[in-house]
């Protein structure tokens, strides 16, 4: 909308954002998120949506993705490389945007969700990127628990079910503003 009157050598800041991801062991979090049921013959299950409940959660329901500062939930632990989901350019109007990676496990362990965040770049050389990543404190970040925990390992194998690698989906929509994530695990 403002192209006709900005000047032809505008600098645009951020340049563009990368939403990136990683998985987690958070069981902490995660078992403060259960789904609540009846509790003596009264039934919580209304407060389900308003919580942000994943645990138990009835089909096909999915828990939202939650803002939490990750440093603030107890125990955590990273599951796989840090992995970028989808870019935003910020000098061009914004569109629908989907993403999809193989994430593999470098940690055998239960994974309890994904951990999201924004990397911004400031500059167009990729030099100066500000990120609000797990180990930055003063940032919430967005937390994608899973309904299940999921063990998971480095290598398959015979005597255990755990999983290796996952898929992971983004879809952004921005005329509702809407984020959806979707898993797959392998």
């Amino acid at each position: 909308m403002l192209d006709p009157i900005l000047s032809k050598d505008v600098l645009i800041m951020p340049c563009k954002g990368m939403l990136k991801a990683c998985a987690m062991s958070l069981p902490d979090l995660w078992n403060s998120r259960c789904c609540l049921n009846e509790i003596e013959d009264f039934d919580h299950s209304i407060v389900n949506t308003t919580l942000g409940a994943c645990g138990e959660l009835l089909a096909p329901k999915e828990g939202p993705c939650l803002p939490f500062p990750i440093w603030q939930c107890g125990e955590i632990k990273e599951l796989s490389e840090i992995f970028t989901l989808l870019e935003f350019d910020c000098s061009k109007p914004i569109s629908p945007c989907y993403g999809q990676v193989q994430v593999k496990f470098t940690e055998p362990a239960i994974c309890h969700g994904f951990v999201l965040w924004i990397d911004w770049v400031m500059d167009a050389d990729n030099a100066i990127v500000l990120s609000t990543g797990p180990d930055h404190r003063y940032w919430r970040q967005g937390v994608k628990l899973l309904a299940k925990p999921v063990a998971v390992g480095i290598q398959r194998s015979e005597c255990t079910s755990e999983s290796v690698s996952a898929v992971v989906e983004a879809t952004f929509n921005p005329a509702s503003g809407e984020l959806l994530i979707k898993h797959v695990f392998s």
